[in-house]
């Protein structure tokens, strides 16, 4: 994330500086937000490795995401592949995330790997995509 001049005040992250070049586009939306289009991905250090997908439009929308590669395990390779194929023939460098859910026991964490959220970082451009592979959960339990 960026140092910029520009803020974003998130209720659940605080002020979170950012430059124009740090604004991912999701022209579709996510499913259940499909009104939100410009999004950041903020990190915070005590929240590691969590990352958040903080809306723009409207910033007290923040979906915390764990690279997929942390996520999915020994899948992880075959699901960023399958998730990466959506973006397209050329994408630049994309990163891959599983959307968690954290309850108020900390430890109580589950990972939705049949909807991956993937950005292509180069084009600034994301989507999140519903994978029809009936093995992939939807609340998998993280391993440790």
């Amino acid at each position: 994330m960026s140092t910029g001049a520009l803020v974003l005040q998130s209720p659940k992250l605080g002020p979170v500086a950012y430059d124009v070049d740090d604004v991912i586009d999701f022209v579709d939306g996510l499913p259940g937000f499909e009104h939100l289009h410009r999004f950041l991905l903020v990190t915070r250090d005590e929240c590691a490795p969590f990352i958040f997908l903080t809306s723009m439009d409207e910033p007290d929308v923040a979906l915390p995401l764990l690279p997929l590669a942390l996520a999915a395990g020994s899948m992880a390779s075959e699901l960023e592949a399958m998730a990466g194929a959506a973006l397209g023939d050329e994408p630049g460098f994309v990163a891959a995330y599983a959307v968690a859910r954290i309850g108020r026991d900390a430890r109580d964490i589950a990972i939705n790997l049949r909807a991956p959220v993937v950005v292509d970082l180069d084009a600034r451009r994301g989507l999140q995509v519903i994978l029809s592979d009936d093995r992939l959960p939807v609340a998998a339990g993280l391993e440790r």
